[in-house]
């Protein structure tokens, strides 16, 4: 099997202090979309971008497809920030890990029209994608998953928010809004041993 290809589609940002007074305000952040292709499969995770249209745009500009191209889309997560183009990609199969799923069903705050969009939803593990893994990195969230996959580049890990930045994964640093800190850390140290390359949640990719 020949090895995956990725390209960044969009590029994450985080902005915890607006304003210049933390905490006054919440963050502003947009999250890292990849394009990975593998044999016949073209794999978006993760498309965030707050304008539905400008990721549709930015997809064909830095991939050359539309979104009907795209067969599958995998989100790491259920934040809506990493979801809001989701409904570009009517075409595709969405994939997330199950146990996020079930989480985000059973969650109070889940609303309707979320709850619509969770029906949609497919298990990863129901779904094989050749060449790329599914590794549990919760913390973050309940079921947060990463994707690693093989390259010339080395092993790659798009880790969604297990990973916020390059500053948060060498601080081991998480979110203060991660539903469990201790395993959030736990995650940042299994993608450490596995990874050579990270595509983080909110900022361009790194060298492990």
């Amino acid at each position: 099997m020949v090895n995956p290809k990725w390209k960044i589609v969009t590029l994450g940002y985080r902005n915890e202090n607006v304003d210049g007074e933390e905490g006054t305000h919440p963050p502003i952040q947009g999250c890292t979309s990849t394009l990975i292709e593998v044999e016949n499969r073209r794999i978006v995770v993760d498309p965030g971008l707050d304008s539905i249209q400008d990721y549709a745009t930015t997809l064909f500009h830095q991939t050359g497809y539309n979104p009907d191209e795209i067969d599958t889309v995998f989100l790491t997560h259920f934040h809506a920030n990493h979801r809001r183009s989701l409904h570009l990609f009517r075409k595709s199969v969405w994939l997330m890990s199950r146990s996020e799923i079930r989480w985000r069903q059973k969650h109070d705050e889940t609303n309707e029209e979320e709850r619509d969009v969770l029906a949609r939803i497919v298990p990863a593990e129901e779904h094989a994608l050749p060449g790329v893994e599914l590794v549990p990195t919760p913390g973050h969230t309940h079921g947060s998953t990463s994707l690693l996959f093989e390259t010339r580049e080395g092993m790659i890990v798009a880790a969604g928010d297990a990973a916020l930045t390059f500053e948060h994964f060498e601080d081991r640093h998480v979110s203060e809004h991660a539903e469990d800190i201790k395993e959030a850390k736990r995650s940042i140290d299994r993608i450490a041993k596995m990874a050579d390359l990270v595509i983080p949640g909110h900022e361009n990719y790194f060298v492990v």
